[in-house]
């Protein structure tokens, strides 16, 4: 279905991750003309708009109003008005509200174009040093105990490099954990990126840990954790106890080799590995 020419546009706009110049002319163009802007919070947005000059309509839009504000976005876009989303800081729907008025809005056949700008996890993994060809996005880490547990295996099990943002009333306890389940782990942990405390650490798990717990004022501020992937020859010592049971239910409806073969697409691990592991089980 073709875009209906009488509504206004949706703009998903990216802002500073910290430093307010780090954000595009096209970003501001757009944030001054649109009709009305979704923010987080409208003191943080304030902000960015009182420097720029910028006088647009703010209105709340954060994850504990997203139900209740998304019908009124979506009528005042059908009525012909032009909407920009911002979130506090970076590209907006990354571990921030927004999914839901973006999948709405392209449904009701509304045009929603992106403004790119700052990202904290682009921003992070660019002067990592590790791997970037392939890398996977965990967001925040779950609270809830069976699920953090879950979660942390699967952490230490990728062979990718993993981005993992955390808060800092949970960063040296999430490195802690990740130390006690896959020692000598490289990680790269960016804090206060852009901002006048800017602050990056790199190295073993143990070792980032003994640097941000001696530093005073270190654990302030908002944290992105970068991992690097495990080692090849390593990634057998890491299977899930979920993945283990899973190996076991299909090799008990298939032969040995069409098995570890569905396992190696399922897993994302060569079927070497795999072999060898049920080596070691024997």
């Amino acid at each position: 279905m073709s875009k209906n020419t009488k509504f206004g546009v949706l703009y998903i706009v990216a802002t500073p991750i910290g430093n307010l110049e780090d954000i595009t002319k096209r970003a501001l163009n757009i944030l001054s003309i649109v009709d009305l802007c979704a923010v987080e919070d409208t003191r943080k947005s304030k902000i960015l708009m009182n420097k720029y000059n910028i006088s647009t309509k703010l209105i709340s839009y954060h994850k504990f109003s997203e139900q209740k504000k998304l019908q009124y976005l979506i009528t005042k876009l059908k009525k012909g008005l032009n909407v920009a989303l911002i979130s506090d800081s970076g590209t907006p729907l990354i571990s921030d509200p927004g999914y839901l008025l973006v999948k709405r809005a392209q449904e009701e056949s509304i045009k929603v174009i992106p403004i790119p700008g700052a990202s904290s996890l682009i921003s992070a993994i660019s002067v990592s040093g590790f791997s970037t060809d392939k890398f996977t996005f965990y967001g925040f880490p779950p609270k809830q105990k069976k699920a953090k547990k879950s979660f942390m295996h699967s952490l230490i099990s990728e062979n990718k490099t993993s981005i993992v943002f955390e808060s800092k009333r949970r960063i040296i306890d999430f490195l802690k954990t990740l130390e006690e389940l896959s020692p000598g782990t490289k990680v790269f942990v960016a804090r206060e990126m852009t901002k006048l405390h800017e602050t990056f650490y790199r190295g073993e798990v143990t070792r980032v840990i003994k640097d941000i717990s001696s530093k005073e004022n270190s654990q302030k501020g908002e944290f992105v954790v970068v991992i690097s992937g495990k080692k090849e020859v390593d990634q057998d010592l890491f299977l899930t106890s979920e993945q283990k049971e899973v190996l076991v239910i299909i090799l008990e409806k298939m032969n040995k080799k069409d098995a570890l073969t569905l396992a190696s697409k399922a897993f994302g691990l060569k079927k070497n590995f795999l072999y060898k592991h049920l080596l070691k089980q024997k």
